[in-house]
């Protein structure tokens, strides 16, 4: 079972939608019934200013959770206790794809937003394969800076962002209670679905909502069909916006390198002390370092150095390490 925590970082997969504005139309209009409407506020933080230049250009996404099937297979067999974290890095870390798909939706920004989805998601954005196939997703603001109406993603390598992401649907900042997922299933129901909502009934074929209520001693599932309300939240966070990076940003795909062999980080890269994966490194501290800080993309150009092999436990630096390690060493 996956944690609330870890169900926040698995924000991959991009399925761009089109927005209608308020007094003007910011996309095309779906003329479609609605498989499934999103009604919602934008809601900002005390630190978040949009500003009067940016709120015209203001639109959504839905963000498409898309794993390799090499990944899907582990998780579901159950091939390591770790889960998620070591299942992950049997597939490279651009297998972990963002389909990009319009999709024909109406909305009003920016205060307020209805969202009907009227087209079914394409495969690339679904899990599984034909006779069962699953999706789930959640949904983001971003402002179109170049005003081409899509989230356009960025390389590694790119020096700054024409778009930039400044919200998320309400309930992943570790301390809400509530969640919701958007879900889509086509055939028989995927068992990575029983891995991710062991708690939740089945959900029906189409498009749903599922929304977890966590208590400190359980968690409640429901399932919605139709109309539903989903909050943004809007925030100047630079973890919102490496989602417009081609790589995901989340810390299981981050690479990991050996300290005492790597030698010190490179003269002008930043470096920072701190946690890796909790489910294989607990509270271990670890050295980010980033060689290009110069570079939009944070968080794909970061790695992390270790002084312990957390994957297959082939060596174990803590008793010796380098003497330039600036980090807490905890006990072998």
């Amino acid at each position: 079972m996956t944690t609330r925590l870890e169900r926040g970082f698995w924000k991959w997969g991009l399925l761009s939608l089109a927005l209608a504005g308020c007094g003007g139309v910011l996309g095309d209009e779906a003329g479609d019934e609605p498989l499934l409407t999103l009604d919602g506020t934008l809601q900002s933080s005390a630190s978040f200013d949009l500003g009067n230049s940016n709120s015209d250009r203001l639109r959504a996404a839905l963000l498409w959770n898309t794993w390799p099937k090499v990944v899907v297979d582990c998780l579901v067999q159950g091939t390591y206790p770790e889960g998620i974290s070591k299942c992950a890095r049997l597939s490279p870390r651009s297998s972990f794809h963002h389909p990009g798909v319009d999709v024909k939706v109406n909305g009003r920004f920016p205060n307020t937003f209805s969202m009907p989805l009227n087209r079914l998601p394409e495969p690339g954005a679904l899990m599984g394969e034909e006779g069962s196939r699953l999706g789930m997703a959640n949904v983001l603001a971003y402002v179109d800076g170049n005003g081409n109406g899509k989230l356009d993603r960025v390389p590694t390598e790119a020096l700054s962002s024409p778009d930039i992401v400044v919200g998320f649907q309400e309930g992943f900042d570790g301390a809400q209670t509530e969640s919701s997922f958007i879900m889509y299933r086509e055939g028989a129901l995927h068992p990575i679905f029983h891995f991710d909502f062991p708690n939740c009934p089945e959900i029906p074929q189409g498009y749903s909502v599922v929304t977890l209520r966590y208590t400190p001693t359980s968690e409640e599932c429901f399932v919605t069909t139709r109309k539903v309300d989903l909050n943004i939240e809007l925030e100047a966070s630079l973890a919102l916006q490496q989602m417009a990076c081609e790589l995901p940003n989340a810390n299981v795909l981050r690479d990991s390198v050996r300290a005492s062999t790597m030698g010190p980080p490179p003269p002008g890269s930043t470096q920072r002390c701190g946690t890796y994966i909790r489910p294989v490194s607990h509270l271990e501290q670890v050295l980010h370092v980033n060689p290009h800080p110069e570079r939009f993309c944070t968080a794909a150009n970061t790695v992390a150095y270790t002084l312990r092999d957390y994957w297959d436990g082939a060596w174990d630096d803590r008793a010796s390490p380098p003497a330039w390690w600036p980090c807490p060493v905890s006990a072998p």
